[in-house]
């Protein structure tokens, strides 16, 4: 198989067809395991490792291990991390695999091992958005169309410890076109994800109690009416410049982009810089308010496997990082002998 046809093949996902074998919902199936981010991500990868390839006149499909491994080399004096060559390889390997050739992953590992010892670096992360965070920055909101919808957006996301990918999936009461739908009662805010990263294919729900969260719960009643949502429609819209709603979905990017711009505003309203106020948004992402929930719970003393709970990470250690990273200033271990 040609590189340009194992791209096809990421694109569509279909393998090559076998006589009186219809393979078409298999191949749905299969496709599935991914969400379409990825398979998107997939392309540009093997692309980028194809055209690499080509340059030197290296075979792409199938790849021998000596090419692999000068290909994690090159990745690697070209600044990227561990964590995106181990997604560049997962790509490549993928594509070996809808292919139906053989790929040999254990000839990087020793590789793989030497560039995080010799260009060790600390992993970018999103600069949690706790409640004091949310708190100041909701108290500069107006009631503007755009001002009701952020609302609500910080308030749930947070909340909710949602991605942003999930939040705008949303739709109201009932299924739409979306991943996941909400619902409101006099208890509170269900979120139910039909599609989630961690769901493993089962819904998940996302209770929020209007006596635990009553800002989130307040913002969604005015939301509702402002912008006049039906069931099954999307809950959160695009917005003009002239404060009319849309009709469609906010994308995904719009979410990282509203908390970039809300905290840039806060920023600037307390007298930072405009560089300052520049350098604290980008140290924020669609991240922030995940982030932001299990730094806080942390923060508080919540028990790790509560907070698991509503996060919904996969391992115990992702939502350890977040502990450890609260008591470093809540019990430092220099209590009662700092001076």
């Amino acid at each position: 198989m040609t590189s340009s046809e194992v791209l096809k093949a990421l694109a569509t996902r279909t393998d090559a067809p076998v006589a009186v074998v219809d393979l078409t919902r298999a191949d749905h199936y299969a496709r599935a395991t991914r969400a379409d981010r990825t398979w998107t991500q997939y392309r540009s990868a093997f692309r980028l490792f194809a055209d690499w390839c080509a340059e030197r006149g290296l075979s792409p499909m199938p790849a021998a291990a000596v090419t692999l491994r000068a290909y994690v080399a090159w990745l690697a004096d070209q600044g990227r991390t561990v964590a995106t060559i181990n997604a560049y390889v997962a790509a490549i390997a993928s594509a070996h695999s809808i292919a139906n050739e053989p790929f040999d992953r254990s000839a990087l590992k020793d590789d793989l091992k030497g560039i995080r010892k010799d260009k060790p670096r600390k992993p970018r992360q999103a600069r949690p958005l706790v409640t004091t965070d949310l708190k100041a920055i909701l108290g500069d909101f107006g009631e503007e169309a755009i001002d009701v919808r952020d609302r609500l957006l910080l308030t749930l996301g947070f909340a909710g410890a949602l991605r942003r990918s999930e939040l705008v999936g949303l739709d109201w009461q009932h299924p739409g076109d979306g991943t996941g739908f909400m619902s409101r009662d006099e208890r509170g805010i269900a979120v139910t994800l039909l599609r989630s990263k961690a769901g493993n294919g089962e819904l998940v729900e996302v209770i929020i109690p209007c006596s635990d969260m009553p800002a989130a719960c307040a913002a969604l009643e005015v939301w509702v009416a402002r912008a006049k949502l039906n069931p099954g429609e999307p809950v959160f819209r695009p917005i003009n410049k002239g404060g009319e709603i849309g009709t469609g979905r906010l994308g995904g990017r719009s979410v990282a982009l509203v908390i970039k711009a809300r905290v840039r505003e806060r920023a600037l309203a307390v007298g930072q810089s405009e560089a300052d106020a520049d350098a604290l948004a980008e140290l924020c992402s669609g991240h922030s308010l995940r982030a932001g929930y299990c730094t806080a719970a942390a923060l508080a003393g919540t028990p790790e496997w509560k907070i698991r709970r509503r996060s919904r990470h996969k391992t115990a250690e992702l939502v350890a990082r977040y502990v450890r990273a609260a008591e470093q200033w809540t019990d430092s271990g220099l209590k009662n002998i700092g001076f």
